[in-house]
């Protein structure tokens, strides 16, 4: 078994893609440098293929057998996870469930792609709305019924956190935090399982980052 004796993340100075990943490792008290690329820098650096893919964030991992530079975020965000104890390893549907709620953040994360390519006003609005009115609201009503069909343990997947949460979280948290034109900060009020998770997610979160 290799052993790993460096890691590096490569993102931007804002949680991001890269914030459940930096949760779970730090959670996981596992030592890693946060190296930040500054969004003015990025083009350049794209250009010059330093990034696998073109994007961040990247992990670079040095072990006693060689180095070795990955990208995608929810392939690090599991690799994090298994380092932090935040993955289930040892069980094959529990893994399941936390691999399709990566895939709903995933799958959330890409409804915004048009608007945040949009640059008419009207058109980027319009589209804002229809997400805030219509989509996003569809979408709040999966989770409930995932939250719910768990058990409403508090939890995504079973009854301990896992990157499923941390991953969730962070897009719910970018969600409402008022940077998104057009998309209220208050989305998620009326819909009750939701909002006991989040606020058991941050609670359980805080502590174990202490």
């Amino acid at each position: 078994m290799q052993n790993i004796t460096s890691l590096r993340l490569r993102y931007f100075p804002f949680p991001g893609r890269a914030g459940p990943i930096r949760d779970a490792l730090n959670i996981g008290k596992v030592a890693f440098a946060d190296d930040y690329v500054p969004p003015e820098q990025f083009r350049e650096r794209r250009a010059s293929g330093e990034f696998p893919f073109g994007g961040l964030p990247v992990l670079d991992v040095e072990t006693t057998t060689g180095k070795y530079c990955s990208a995608q975020s929810n392939a690090i965000l599991r690799f994090a996870g298994r380092l932090a104890g935040l993955y289930p390893v040892d069980d094959l549907i529990q893994a399941l469930k936390v691999d399709e709620a990566l895939d709903v953040g995933e799958d959330i994360n890409q409804l915004f792609g048009p608007s945040l390519h949009e640059n008419d006003v009207q058109r980027k609005m319009a589209m804002r709305r229809e997400l805030a009115e219509k989509t996003l609201p569809e979408w709040a009503a999966y989770l409930e019924r995932l939250l719910i069909g768990n058990g409403s343990t508090g939890f995504i997947v079973g009854n301990a956190l896992t990157i499923a949460d941390l991953k969730l979280y962070w897009i719910l948290d970018w969600l409402t935090s008022g940077l998104l034109d057009g998309i209220p900060t208050d989305l998620f009020d009326a819909c009750p399982t939701i909002t006991a998770w989040r606020k058991n997610v941050s609670a359980v979160r805080e502590s174990r980052l202490q």
